[in-house]
């Protein structure tokens, strides 16, 4: 059960992390690529500080709320989903990957895990949250509110 529930974590993190990697040149960092899809796409940026394999903050959230179809669906309308995952097993991770996603989590001053940061198009962040209970379609209604507080 527990590889199951670790496999579909993964998948789901390759995902949504394919989603912003994939738009990017080569040699782009991630949020670079992010910001280039948003302002294409008129949406704000949700990076999301995860601890997949050994937070158990961060592994509640997936299977709550980021793992869950609904959310998976609905969250895309309005943002480009950057992931920046620190797992324990570093054969998860690229170095690469590694590497920008520790000076992502520097810059953006992250105190722990699991970290939500909403950010604009220009990669400024306007909000800033976690782990919540109630499921997806609140969480989804928790971003919605932290969006219209954007200035």
């Amino acid at each position: 059960m527990k590889k199951l529930i670790r496999a579909s974590i993964i998948l789901t993190l390759t995902i949504l992390s394919t989603l912003v990697v994939s738009c990017g040149e080569k040699g782009t960092s991630p949020l670079e690529a992010a910001k280039m899809k948003a302002a294409q796409e008129g949406k704000d940026i949700l990076l999301k500080f995860t601890g997949s394999d050994w937070c158990p903050w961060c592994k509640r959230l997936d299977s709550e709320v980021f793992g869950t179809e609904l959310f998976k669906q609905e969250v895309t309308k309005n943002f480009v989903i950057l992931v920046l995952d620190f797992p324990q097993d570093k054969s998860l991770l690229s170095q690469k990957a590694y590497r920008w996603n520790i000076k992502l989590y520097k810059e953006y001053g992250v105190p722990g895990l699991p970290t939500v940061i909403l950010a604009d198009a220009d990669g400024r962040e306007y909000a800033r949250t976690g782990y919540r209970q109630g499921g997806p379609k609140e969480y989804l209604e928790h971003l919605q509110v932290l969006r219209k507080l954007k200035l």
